[in-house]
């Protein structure tokens, strides 16, 4: 039995057709979607859980003194051995987010210097495209001199590695990168 081939022809503005019309139902099909959702009714349960619960405020610890307040005498208790001490109603401090602290300076041997800018926040920024590639934190120091911000690697032990290191980085972007021997 010999078997049959068919073969589709479709020109180029057919296809464009095609697509087009693929995109049109699906454009139609969420368009649907989104009625459908909108029409649902929506109870008082519902729409709580959508929404993000509520951080507590904190209640002010003081009343606002007015210009024509009086002095009122409040009663003072005498605390015992067992009233436990209250406790602070004022949050924690949240930990803010630190620098790597800048060296200003550097262990003797090879660096590789990337790049020099004059702000430090450029600078931190180069440093951690730096660590991207794949060096640790520990090894990239952002050095200042002279109102510049120097972008260092290393350090190396010889000019051989630090050679490889400033061709993988003028590879990466830092076509500037030059050895340093300090």
């Amino acid at each position: 039995m010999a078997r049959r081939y068919f073969e589709i022809i479709i020109s180029g503005g057919q296809l464009a057709a095609l697509i087009a019309l693929v995109a049109l139902l699906l454009a139609v099909a969420f368009g649907l979607g989104v009625a459908v959702r909108l029409f649902e009714p929506q109870t008082a349960s519902t729409v709580a859980a959508a929404l993000p619960s509520p951080t507590p405020v904190p209640a002010p610890t003081a009343a606002p003194v007015t210009a024509a307040a009086t002095p009122v005498a409040v009663p003072t208790a005498t605390p015992t051995a067992a009233t436990p001490e209250p406790t602070p109603t004022t949050p924690a401090p949240k930990p803010t987010a630190t620098r790597a602290p800048v060296r200003a300076k550097q262990a003797p041997g090879r660096w590789v210097q990337a790049t020099a800018l004059s702000k430090q926040t450029e600078a931190e920024g180069v440093r951690n495209r730096i660590i991207a590639l794949g060096f640790t934190p520990k090894q990239v120091a952002v050095v200042p001199f002279a109102g510049k911000y120097r972008v260092r690697v290393g350090p190396f032990p010889d000019g051989e590695s630090a050679g490889r290191v400033m061709a993988r980085l003028q590879a990466s972007g830092f076509a500037a990168a030059f050895v340093v021997k300090e």
